[in-house]
């Protein structure tokens, strides 16, 4: 800064308007003699000032004086220009590279503000990593299907700049992907995404896509787990990479079950009994525990194991008779696991009302069986019975009614006893017709459940119900009818799995495409429905619709394993990811 000091005027200055003729004249006299010191003095900083700028300007000139060179030492603080790109990039290490300032985020940071420009057109038919210095726009055509693009490590772009822009310009659908490998979404053929990263501070980072109809599923190669035909499928997660498959061999009759795994080989089908079953449910009490509960196809009787996971080998303990039902009647089961060592399982017995039994475990038997109770007293009833729990002493029952209505009823269980609290809820669609076939329950918290049916009103629709679960009755809070292409209303099927604490995802089978659609469903915490795009033909299969073809899972937030009795009869399993953005 100057180093002269400028004298000051003494006061009052001289004022024509403001003085008197005398004081003006005596200010004048003092004033005058002033004005040559300090028009002396300004003029010398005005001089130094001038040095100042002559100075900076040399020091910012010397700064980017010198072109980077390869294997030199540099210290932190020093600037370079690359050869490249000729943009200034200042040292932020000691130490030496043959890394290009351009290409090294860790030891170089950029001058000069800037984000890429450009475009790369690529023809792959394996998977592509992009690069932070690739262009902004990349025009991508896979040659090969299942192939994914690897976004850039977060940590090498540029604060205010990590944007890509890709366009699928290829005949094949790829996945994006994180660093870190999670999904962010698929683009189809033809469209054009848009990615943000909010979040550099770690290699996957934080992604946002934007773009149109954006595909937020992905579905992993499907995994053909037996060759036979297999039947009343009932599907359970044990941990974030593992589940259990429960079904009929339609050949035999007979219960298998298999361990199925995410990122590995699933296990082999076992054998679990010698008769005929049907109207299969599963329970998972523990990551190395399941029970499973079936009906007998030629009495009715309603029995069950329990089966210690061992790796991937089922083995099952002895089987319990839970209850002896009179032929003829129509049944179903549903089962859950409110404690580790405790299950709630719901059938129709005798009648058409809906009947629960406590199921007491000690290790791998059943040990104790409490006495039948109703569940409830509605006439009517159908094969699907379900029950879920929303605290280890309270859970909710539903059911299909006469006409296809579905009938809510909220359990207590005091020790090993179960009871039905409160009212019944019947859920009628409105301006539509209900239809028996499979629907879903999924408990969103102690508060709060969500039911998913399919309904006829003339087209095909879902109904989405909002019930509140905090008393003794369940009540109505809100409802939502989606429309959806289903081909035949009364064949559908759902079947859901609750994602988070605000995240359904929902499949179905009797759509047009032949095989399963799926999408997700989100409550917002003020009790709004919100449905998220539908994926058709959900991983390819082709599916019958009809009961007990699917079944799901979701084994965390972003991934969802699904089984399906495909197009060969056979047992086939894919995992599902979820945009993760």
């Amino acid at each position: 800064m100057p180093t002269t000091l400028i004298p000051r005027f003494t006061e009052p200055l001289p004022s024509s308007l403001q003085q008197t003729p005398e004081d003006f004249e005596l200010s004048m006299s003092t004033f005058v003699p002033e004005i040559q010191p300090w028009g002396e003095a300004a003029n010398q900083i005005a001089g130094e000032m001038e040095i100042m700028y002559a100075n900076a300007q040399a020091a910012v000139a010397a700064l980017a004086s010198a072109e980077w060179v390869s294997g030199t030492t540099y210290s932190a603080g020093q600037v370079r220009w690359d050869p490249v790109y000729f943009f200034d990039y200042r040292r932020k290490t000691n130490g030496a590279g043959t890394t290009p300032p351009r290409n090294d985020p860790t030891n170089w940071a950029l001058l000069t503000k800037t984000t890429n420009g450009g475009a790369d057109t690529l023809s792959s038919a394996v998977d592509l990593t992009l690069t932070a210095t690739g262009g902004r726009l990349q025009v991508i055509s896979m040659t090969a299907a299942g192939k994914k693009v690897k976004m850039p490590n977060a940590t090498t772009l540029e604060k205010g700049s990590p944007v890509k822009v890709i366009k699928n310009a290829g005949l094949f659908r790829f996945s994006v992907v994180r660093d870190d490998g999670a999904f962010i979404c698929a683009i189809e053929p033809g469209k054009i995404v848009a990615f943000s990263c909010s979040d550099t501070s770690s290699a996957a980072g934080v992604w946002f896509a934007n773009g149109d109809n954006l595909n937020i599923y992905d579905a992993n190669a499907p995994e053909v787990v037996n060759g036979v035909d297999s039947r009343s499928l009932a599907f359970t997660m044990l941990t974030a990479t593992k589940g259990v498959c429960a079904y009929k061999n339609n050949t035999t009759g007979f219960l298998e079950v298999v361990v199925l795994n995410f990122g590995s080989a699933s296990g082999s089908p076992v054998v679990i009994n010698g008769e005929a079953v049907r109207n299969i449910s599963i329970a998972a009490q523990s990551a190395t525990q399941v029970t499973v509960v079936y009906q007998q196809t030629t009495s009715n009787n309603i029995k069950g194991y329990v089966l210690d996971i061992s790796g991937n080998t089922p083995i099952p303990g002895p089987v319990a008779t839970i209850n002896t039902a009179i032929a003829g009647t129509p049944e179903g089961t549903g089962l859950v696991a409110m404690t580790t060592t405790q299950l709630l399982c719901v059938y129709h017995s005798v009648g058409t009302n809906l009947r629960e039994r406590v199921l007491d475990l000690t290790g791998n038997t059943i040990s104790g069986i409490s006495a039948e109770v109703n569940a409830d007293n509605t006439a009517g009833g159908y094969i699907y019975d379900y029950v879920k729990k929303i605290t280890a002493t309270k859970a909710l029952t539903a059911t299909v009614g006469a006409t296809g209505q579905t009938v809510l009823r909220l359990q207590s269980l005091t020790g090993s006893t179960p009871a039905a609290t409160g009212t019944v809820l019947t859920l009628s669609s409105p301006s539509s017709t209900d239809v028996k076939s499979a629907f879903a329950v999924v408990i969103m918290s102690s508060l709060r459940a969500v039911i998913v049916k399919p309904v006829d009103r003339g087209t095909g629709a879902l109904a989405i119900y909002i019930v509140d679960i905090s008393g003794t009755s369940p009540v109505l809070i809100v409802s939502k009818l989606i429309s959806v292409d289903l081909s035949v209303p009364s064949n559908t099927h759902v079947y859901a799995a609750k994602m988070d604490s605000n995240r359904i995802y929902a499949s179905w089978l009797g759509s047009s495409s032949q095989g399963v659609d799926a999408m997700v469903i989100t409550i917002t915490s003020d009790d709004r429905i919100m449905t998220g795009p539908i994926n058709e033909r959900q991983g390819g299969d082709s599916v019958t619709a009809a009961s007990g073809y699917l079944s799901c899972d979701a084994l965390d937030a972003t991934h969802v394993m699904q089984t399906v009795r495909n197009a060969s009869g056979f047992l086939s399993v894919r995992t599902i990811e979820i945009g993760s953005f």
